[in-house]
């Protein structure tokens, strides 16, 4: 998983389709901005691969229980008026109550999938992509995984700094080795730093025939707006654009679909820095 910015080219009879699939839309992002961000990163991965115009785009959005975005801008997709007053990106719905086509006038097109982020009991995290629907906080993580695959969702257990060691990565560890395994990913995000090793679970988890997918994570600082799209996964495969959502599902759920990972890891320096970022933050909302 760390050598993400070797370069494989596709085969150009096929359509090429990247993915970003861990992604948070906050309230300090300038819409606009963050899509300009998300289709200029997406359009130099498809370059690098030989595409110019022959790939399609998408956003798994992973909101916590504090977020809404999917609803802002599905409103947004409801609301004509609004929707064309000053943005430079128009959003309109598909067939699927849980993805959205965002356009703007240079011909660049993202779709965004809604999806969920959950604290389990055991304090790890679970993404639930590819659903509409919000999930409880604090239970434990075998019932958030069924419930997500209940809902139609994709269960992935993302990495986080600090998150898969001690107690927390003998849970995973166990997890991993149960004989009937779930539907079930590993996530791998931009913020885990290059210097240190991949973390042994991802190769755990490759062993048992499950798959990382790998996503941008962006921090909740405006200066993270530029992130979504820079780190994820390429796929070929053909997207209907009335149901984007359940082609990449179905995408996704099959062994045999090949993915690429692309992108960078965090520098050193950065990811000193965000770290420290974050621990003056979490500070400061406790004391609110």
């Amino acid at each position: 998983m760390d050598n993400l910015e070797t370069i494989d080219y596709v085969d150009q009879s096929k359509q090429l389709i990247i993915a970003d699939a861990h992604v948070h839309i906050y309230d300090c992002f300038d819409l606009d901005k963050f899509l300009n961000a998300a289709a200029n990163n997406f359009n130099n991965s498809a370059l690098n691969k030989g595409y110019k115009d022959r790939f399609e785009s998408i956003l798994f959005l992973t909101e916590t229980k504090f977020d809404n975005k999917f609803l802002e801008l599905l409103e947004c997709a409801n609301n004509y008026k609004k929707n064309n007053s000053k943005n430079q990106w128009i959003i309109d719905k598909t067939k699927e109550n849980y993805s959205l086509y965002a356009s703007n006038s240079n011909n660049q097109k993202i779709f965004i999938i809604a999806g969920r982020q959950i604290v389990t009991a055991e304090n790890l995290e679970v993404l639930a992509l590819i659903t509409a629907k919000t999930f409880e906080d604090g239970l434990p993580i075998k019932r958030v995984i069924q419930d997500v695959i209940n809902s139609g969702g994709i269960p992935v257990i993302p990495w986080g700094f600090g998150k898969w060691i001690r107690s927390r990565g003998k849970i995973l560890t166990n997890l991993l080795q149960e004989e009937n395994l779930p539907i079930l990913f590993l996530g791998d995000n931009s913020g885990r730093p290059h210097f240190w090793s991949t973390p042994p679970y991802f190769k755990q988890a490759e062993q048992r025939g499950l798959r990382i997918l790998p996503g941008t994570d962006p921090l909740p600082f405006n200066s993270e707006f530029w992130r979504p799209g820079s780190f994820g996964f390429t796929l070929e495969g053909s997207l209907n654009p009335d149901e984007p959502a359940n082609s990449i599902k179905k995408m996704l759920l099959d062994p045999t679909t090949k993915l690429q990972s692309y992108g960078s890891l965090e520098t050193p320096f950065r990811f000193v820095r965000n770290q420290l970022a974050m621990q003056i933050l979490k500070r400061q909302r406790r004391k609110i």
